[in-house]
This record gives C-alpha cells, sequence and structure tokens, in this order.
C-alpha cells in the first residue's frame, strides 16, 4: 500500500509536541544526527543579539521555541511569528507565556507566500526548517527581503542520506539545495553581503542589508 500524501501543512499540524521536543528534551539520537536543528538557532540568535533592541519575524515558527529562545536571550523588543498550522501557533502562545515573553512576541496562523503584512517591516527574519517545504523558494525569498530591513536568516538542507530518509518517511514533499542554489537565488535581492555556514546536511545563510 502506498502511503498517504500529505501537505506540509497537514504534516506538521498534528506534530507540535513532536517538533518541539526536538529542542526542549533533545534525545541522544536527536543530539547526534539532527546538530543542523541547533546549528541553526545558535547563528539566528547571534544575528538577533548583534541587532540589539530589535523586531524579529520568525517565518515557519512552529511551536515557537526557537522565538522564546531568542526573545529571552536577546534585546529583541518584539516577534512575530507566522505559522499555517494553528496547532503550533497555539502552543507557541501558550509556552511564550510561560516563559514570561508572551507580551513581547505574537502567533499569527497564516502562509507566509500569502499574508498580507501591510506597511510592516522587520529588522531580522528568519526561517529556519523552512525552505524544506517550499516549492517557489525564489518567490519566498524576494518576499523575504521586502519585509526586511536588517538581516535574512534561512537554514538549506543539503541533499545526501539525511535528505533520502526524508523522502521516505515523510508523507509531505521536501525540497533540497546546494551552495550554488543558495547564491543564485539571493542574487538580484537588497543585500550588501552573504555568508554562508556549514552545518550537518546543511547551510545556514546570513543575508545582511
Amino acid at each position: 500500500m502506498s502511503k498517504a500524501v500529505h501537505t506540509a501543512q497537514q504534516y506538521w499540524d498534528v506534530r507540535s509536541d513532536l517538533f518541539a521536543n526536538y529542542y526542549k528534551k533533545p534525545s541522544l539520537f536527536d543530539k547526534m544526527f539532527r546538530k543542523a536543528v541547533y546549528t541553526r538557532t545558535a547563528v539566528a540568535l547571534k544575528v538577533i543579539k548583534e541587532c540589539g533592541q530589535c523586531t524579529v519575524l520568525d517565518i515557519g515558527s512552529g511551536p515557537g521555541v526557537n522565538s522564546v529562545t531568542w526573545l529571552k536571550n536577546t534585546d529583541a523588543k518584539f516577534l512575530l511569528g507566522i505559522d499555517f498550522a494553528e496547532n503550533m501557533n497555539e502552543y507557541a502562545r501558550k509556552h511564550a507565556e510561560a516563559e514570561g515573553v508572551g507580551g513581547r512576541s505574537k502567533f499569527v496562523e497564516g502562509d507566509f507566500m500569502t499574508y498580507d503584512f501591510g506597511m510592516d517591516k522587520y529588522d531580522v527574519s528568519v526561517a529556519v526548517g523552512v525552505a524544506d517545504y517550499v516549492k517557489d523558494m525564489d518567490v519566498f525569498l524576494k518576499k523575504m527581503d521586502n519585509v526586511t530591513n536588517k538581516a535574512m536568516v534561512i537554514s538549506w538542507p543539503l541533499n545526501g542520506l539525511r535528505m533520502a530518509l526524508r523522502r521516505y518517511r515523510y508523507t509531505c514533499p521536501v525540497y533540497h539545495y546546494n551552495e550554488a542554489d543558495v547564491r543564485r537565488l539571493h542574487e538580484g535581492l537588497a543585500i550588501k553581503s552573504l555568508e554562508l555556514v556549514p552545518m550537518q546536511g546543511g547551510i545556514t545563510s546570513i543575508a545582511r542589508k
């Protein structure tokens, strides 16, 4: 019997606890084979910390564990998290309140690609663990550029054994990139520099304006 096929929204809407525990209660397996999860979070934390009292957009904020970590360990004055899985958003709101940063954060349900930000822009925008599920990453990145003032942080999975296993296990489409893809996708954007940080099974990019 062939496996069921879901959208990324359907896949992650029922996995808020599982995904949160990758960060909150990492197992030995997580520490060994999901190092990229922690590397990309640390890279984003460094960029946000350097920005001072900034505003942050967390795209694909999930259960909000990263969002809370960034707020608790930086001087960021406000963070907007957007995720299309409402179960994730509900978890994020409760987690932020429990950790004392509910007043500095807001989590909204929506698809970043179609969400209307109006005139709002953010000093730092972050999309970690997101490019894996975006089919039109060139369109995604251009919109991200339009809503960002100072820096964009994105994680990019490379092809390899881990990606092959994910394609076998996951019931939603996943995508991979290489260094040339990442550099090409940033061409034509309003940025001054592009830094690529290697991580297990991927790259985290920092595009500064």
